[in-house]
């Protein structure tokens, strides 16, 4: 397990550092990276990185205090030095991952996003992400992918108990489009190799609508969580289910067989919204009929599930009929592309 380091101070030449991580879509197995599911089972996911992106902001304070600004959820936060420091609250993740790093008196820390929080992109993975390899790279001892993802995921799901899965900080500290998968020992990155002519097809078919809601993930994962452990014989049957999906869509997508693709996403959002009655809801599926009916092959609401951001697989000729038909029930088009670069320190500014 990574570990951050400790110190006593921060106070150094540093001044100024910002550092930025990618969000992710999932495409396959969605589900299957949560422990309770992959410790039993063994869980396999597939998505890619794409360019929007969390930033991190650290700058030597004017006094000893610690501030933290939040632009998404418009939250200051001020923590003077002696007091010990909660992780409640919607920056309740945040502080986590100082804790973890100590001696965090004297920074200003701004956060800020380029995807509204709670649209299941993976958003909180990416902010751990993110500020871990900041305050590594500010400390003087920079991480790797590997070593964020881990030390991200364990603030997360081990020190504060959240009932997430690994895909979303997998999903940002290693870019590009790739196959993950979790046991209770090991993750294993398997980066997907495509032709620059089938990867920019891939690219170019996949399609993101905000509903214009967010929602609570955690609720809906822990119900799914606890129908792992309880080995509720409906919903393994559905995660396993969903779990093949997931390779067979590897596969589609190596063999360049991209319409197998988009038809296989639609076998897996059948399976994904009868995992739990919120996962889906009466404008979700009024919108993905409208986007089947003018001619998307298949698709799925990202992350949980409940909101965020309706994903599809559609071909270039019906794309502005599926955008029409989506603007028209108030469902907003954000173009993207793929991002293979993970989590990047931007500048890294001495005195």
């Amino acid at each position: 397990m990574i570990e951050a380091s400790r110190c006593t101070t921060w106070r150094h030449p540093n001044v100024l550092l910002i550092a930025r991580a990618p969000v992710r879509i999932s495409f396959g197995g969605g589900g299957t990276d949560l422990p309770a599911y992959y410790v039993q089972f063994g869980g396999a996911v597939l998505n890619t990185a794409i360019n929007r992106y969390i930033y991190t902001v650290i700058s030597e304070g004017a006094s000893s205090a610690l501030q933290i600004i939040s632009s998404d959820f418009r939250v200051f936060y001020r923590h003077d030095g002696g007091a010990l420091m909660d992780t409640e609250g919607e920056l309740g993740l945040a502080k986590a991952v100082l804790h973890s790093f100590g001696g965090y008196e004297g920074l200003d820390i701004f956060l800020s996003s380029q995807v509204p929080p709670g649209t299941g992109l993976g958003s909180s993975g990416a902010v751990a992400v993110c500020m871990v390899t900041a305050l590594s790279a500010w400390q003087g001892h920079p991480l790797n992918g590997t070593e964020a993802a881990e030390l991200a995921c364990d603030i997360g799901i081990n020190k504060m108990g959240l009932a997430s899965g690994k895909q979303d900080e997998y999903g940002s500290a290693v870019g590009g489009l790739k196959y993950i998968e979790f046991t209770r020992d090991s993750t294993t990155v398997t980066p997907v190799a495509l032709p620059p002519a089938a990867l920019e097809l891939l690219q170019r078919r996949i399609m993101l609508f905000f509903t214009g809601k967010s929602r609570d993930s955690g609720a809906i994962l822990r119900k799914q969580s606890a129908a792992s452990l309880q080995q509720d014989p409906a919903t393994l049957e559905r995660m396993h289910r969903i779990k093949a999906l997931g390779r067979d869509m590897l596969d589609a997508i190596q063999r360049e067989d991209l319409d197998a693709f988009g038809d296989l996403l639609h076998q897996s959002w059948t399976q994904k919204r009868g995992v739990a009655s919120d996962i889906t809801n009466e404008a979700i599926d009024q919108a993905y009929d409208a986007a089947r009916q003018n001619g998307a092959l298949g698709g799925k609401i990202t992350g949980a599930g409940g909101g965020g951001f309706l994903m599809l697989y559609c071909h270039e000729d019906c794309q502005d009929a599926v955008t029409r038909a989506l603007h028209a029930l108030n469902l907003k088009r954000m173009d993207f592309k793929f991002d293979f670069d993970g989590p990047q320190v931007l500048l890294h500014q001495r005195r």
